[in-house]
């Protein structure tokens, strides 16, 4: 493990530190649940720390049963949810460390943006780097975001990958939400929602969480069966909601030979085994960015379970 200190142009330090290899999923797991975290009093504080991969293949098996689950044919193009595969361990590293101010296990993930600048070709090999930013004081504790940017071999930004979470204040070394003065987010508070009318069904099985487990490695407990979801405070196991992202993008049919933007919200969990309604709807190019897009959107009764949008951007 390497560690470099930079000054970045806004006259913050960042601390980057370079992996020997992506972290295992156990490994993480292991890294949060560990004891003799420190206790925190006050306004968290996010860490200045970059976290480095360099050299990760993007392997042709895994971009192939990664197609394959989504209902997808396999091509020589990388699907995005890939790319969030990718980064995603290193991303909870960096949230597993003790210098992370919240408590891994526990905070939610409630959006998803992936900017993706150029194809990406099965068996390129990028350099991934992830870090945390953005704190904001929430009705429910806070916000942050983590971003991975994943890197060509010539240096050029792929892609960009922000995962926005949830800390609620349960899951905060010290109670802050509301200690420290600063006005709650009004943009937190939930959407009314709309049911769209629903052109078809999924029939999600009980084992839908451990297939895409074991593609993307994501062997969270909430995910993977009914008695290791009530371990943690569900009632049955939950869908992944990068699986239900990505399958509604595979079937929205993208064209992954231009550059594109994904944006996900996660409004509500899909329990396993289940069945959700779908709805697919072009949408107007003045209203997501040049060259128009997609919505799907996913329903569970009159509750939303999430919605998926992807904007195309030309190039």
């Amino acid at each position: 493990m390497d560690t470099v200190h930079i000054q970045t142009p806004g006259g913050s330090a960042e601390e980057i530190v370079d992996l020997a290899q992506v972290p295992s999923f156990p490994a993480v797991y292991t890294a949060a649940l560990s004891p003799g975290r420190p206790r925190r009093r006050g306004r968290p504080v996010l860490p200045d720390t970059v976290l480095r991969v360099r050299g990760v293949h993007l392997d042709a098996a895994r971009a192939r049963d990664f197609d394959h689950l989504m209902g997808g044919p396999a091509t020589d193009l990388v699907h995005p949810g890939v790319l969030h595969v990718v980064a995603f361990p290193v991303a909870l590293s960096l949230m597993a460390r003790r210098s992370f101010p919240f408590r891994l296990l526990g905070v939610v993930h409630l959006r998803n943006q992936l900017l993706q600048h150029r194809p990406v070709r099965v068996g390129e090999t990028v350099d991934v780097q992830c870090r945390v930013r953005a704190l904001a004081a929430h009705r429910k504790g806070w916000t942050f975001e983590a971003v991975a940017t994943l890197h060509g071999q010539d240096g050029e930004i792929i892609a960009t990958d922000v995962s926005t979470y949830l800390a609620p204040e349960d899951v905060e070394h010290t109670g802050t939400g509301g200690k420290t003065g600063e006005k709650k987010s009004s943009g937190s508070r939930r959407r009314e929602f709309t049911p769209p009318e629903p052109t078809g069904r999924w029939r999600l099985p009980a084992d839908t969480g451990r297939r895409y487990a074991a593609v993307s490695g994501d062997a969270n407990p909430i995910h993977l069966s009914a008695l290791s979801a009530k371990a943690f405070g569900f009632p049955r196991a939950i869908a992944h909601g990068m699986y239900t992202a990505s399958r509604a993008l595979t079937e929205s049919r993208p064209d992954l030979a231009t550059p594109l933007r994904w944006d996900v919200s996660f409004d509500a969990p899909v329990t396993l085994p289940g069945t959700v309604l779908v709805a697919y709807e072009d949408t107007p190019a003045a209203a997501l960015l040049r060259g128009g897009g997609h919505r799907a959107g996913l329903r569970r009764r009159n509750r939303p379970a999430a919605e998926r949008v992807r904007p195309r951007i030309a190039p």
